[in-house]
């Protein structure tokens, strides 16, 4: 897991964690990066769940860095699985037990290289928000990602969404961490996308594990009433796309028209700013 300055998401989220009901018989440790929290955040932590290993970050490495760092600390002690948690994601109380069952079903049947995604779903309305994605392949090499909602059976996808997701230790064996080129975003379907070249595959488990709503694009460079150069600003920053992220993204996984998907963003702000 890693956070920053949202205590209240993080103590729900663990305390979900720690409801699970399978944890009678497996047992877990979580690795917390703390990023520069002024929150009392990690305060909080301590106080409340005592076992986890919580490290310390500087307020610059935001979500996909931050990952890197606790589980790079998971993999180094070692463990059969791991899970990628947001803190702003709930799990419902057999989250677990779901994608376990999965994960040994999907071995059992020749998949023992297979990540296994969750489906989160809106707090309030039930609406989809996070899951799988498949990639198209279209007319003169273009490639197309897709959404993809939960089932009642595990589905077959190209990559999921890091707000819980379940990783063997034969991926990590062959795959390794989150790679650091990627400060923010990305990260999650850039290991996803790696590991199906490393010959394994990813999946999302049946129906929704837990709840997770999706950030309000109010004030972000999606934002049409902001100006188009403070939309430009925002679309460049850590929390937007990245030029240098998005680059290294595009390029490697969209296909021989990755500029084209590159320059859209820009272009998208452009039009929507000039039209009367």
């Amino acid at each position: 897991m890693a956070c920053h300055n949202r205590r209240e998401h993080t103590l729900s989220c663990l305390n979900a964690l720690y409801e699970q009901t399978i944890l009678d018989h497996v047992a877990i440790d979580v690795f917390l990066l703390d990023d520069g929290s002024t929150d009392n955040t990690s305060d909080a932590v301590k106080e409340r769940f005592p076992g986890v290993h919580i490290l310390e970050g500087d307020g610059r490495l935001f979500w996909n860095r931050g990952m890197h760092r606790s589980f790079s600390a998971a993999i180094e002690k070692g463990f059969d699985y791991y899970l990628w948690l947001n803190d702003d994601s709930i799990l419902y109380r057999n989250a677990l037990e779901v994608l376990l069952k999965t994960n040994r079903q999907l071995a059992d049947s020749g998949f023992d290289t297979a990540i296994t995604g969750s489906a989160m779903q809106d707090a309030t309305t039930g609406n989809f928000t996070y899951g799988g994605v498949k990639r198209h392949r279209l007319r003169w090499g273009r490639v197309k990602l897709e959404r993809i909602p939960p089932g009642e059976n595990a589905i077959q996808c190209d990559a999921s969404n890091g707000n819980c997701v379940l990783i063997p230790a034969s991926v990590v064996a062959r795959v390794g961490n989150l790679d650091p080129v990627f400060l923010h975003r990305w990260g999650d379907h850039d290991y996803c996308f790696r590991a199906l070249q490393q010959g394994c595959t990813v999946w999302l488990a049946p129906g929704y594990l837990g709840t997770c709503s999706e950030n309000s694009i109010e004030g972000t460079w999606e934002d049409t009433s902001l100006p188009m150069l403070e939309r430009m600003q925002k679309l460049n920053s850590p929390r937007g796309f990245q030029f240098h992220d998005y680059l290294i993204y595009m390029r490697r996984h969209r296909g021989p028209w990755w500029p084209a998907h590159l320059l859209w963003p820009y272009i998208k702000i452009f039009l929507q700013s000039v039209r009367p």
